[in-house]
């Protein structure tokens, strides 16, 4: 188990080598990544390729004597879709919540793996844009915005209109923002902006830009989760996806 290089924090990453005769059905973590992984324990994890393609695997917990974690329910799709060789390098990076990117490294050049057939890239494609919203929410029930950085505007988050509209949304003086790193770092309180216009504004989301290190081509999906009948929000939690 590694850590990857992200500003102050380091993402945790684990590596293996593919090898089709003990791989099995399902993707064993390495016992030193456990301490790595959230509590409680997701019960799903969406693994993404660096073309944008994803798979939802379970993850679950096995052994008796010595605790481990394996993803399952998946795993054989996961080998056949991206036409996994024999002693292929594997780089799996853990955003802490319940995503894992990964990249390949060919056998015998270490060269990371960044292209396939067109044909096989526009089916990634297409999957990975009517999939990606499913593949992020925890519910996808819930109300939820995609956004890019302007880094002229980067010190509030403006809550579109129509979302507001559509589900009738109320805000508090102050809700609760859940990134990436809130396992590391944890929740941040932040007030509410109402104006005279009926505009909703997050004041302070500057933190979330600054702390995750998000670039103009990254993709920020806000899910917005509310309460009660009156359909108060208390929580906006950011999927961050790398662009």
């Amino acid at each position: 188990m590694n850590k990857g290089n992200f500003g102050d924090y380091c993402l945790p990453k684990f590596f293996k080598v593919y090898l089709p005769d003990e791989s099995g059905d399902d993707l064993v973590l390495p016992i030193s990544f456990n301490s790595c992984l959230p509590k409680p324990l997701p019960e799903t994890v969406t693994v993404r390729s660096i073309y944008g393609k994803v798979w939802k695997l379970v993850l679950r917990k096995c052994g008796s004597e010595v605790e481990s974690f394996v993803m399952v329910n998946g795993w054989k799709s996961f080998v056949k879709d991206e036409d996994l060789k024999g002693g292929d390098f594997l780089e799996f990076e853990f955003d802490g919540s319940r995503l894992f990117n990964f990249c390949i490294y060919e056998h015998g050049t270490l060269c990371k793996r960044i292209r396939r057939s067109s044909e096989q890239s526009e089916e990634i494609k297409m999957e990975s844009d009517s999939d990606e919203k499913n593949q992020y929410l925890d519910d996808r029930e819930n109300p939820s915005f995609t956004l890019t950085l302007n880094p002229k505007k980067k010190s509030q988050l403006l809550i579109p209109a129509r979302v507001i509209k559509d589900y009738d949304l109320h805000f508090p003086e102050s809700i609760t923002l859940v990134d990436p790193l809130v396992n590391k770092f944890g929740t941040l309180e932040k007030k509410i902006k109402i104006q005279t216009n009926g505009s909703v504004f997050v004041k302070g989301f500057g933190s979330i830009i600054r702390r995750n290190q998000v670039k103009t081509t990254d993709k920020m999906m806000c899910e917005i989760k509310k309460t009660g009948d009156n359909n108060l929000v208390q929580t906006i939690k950011i999927h961050i996806i790398s662009g």
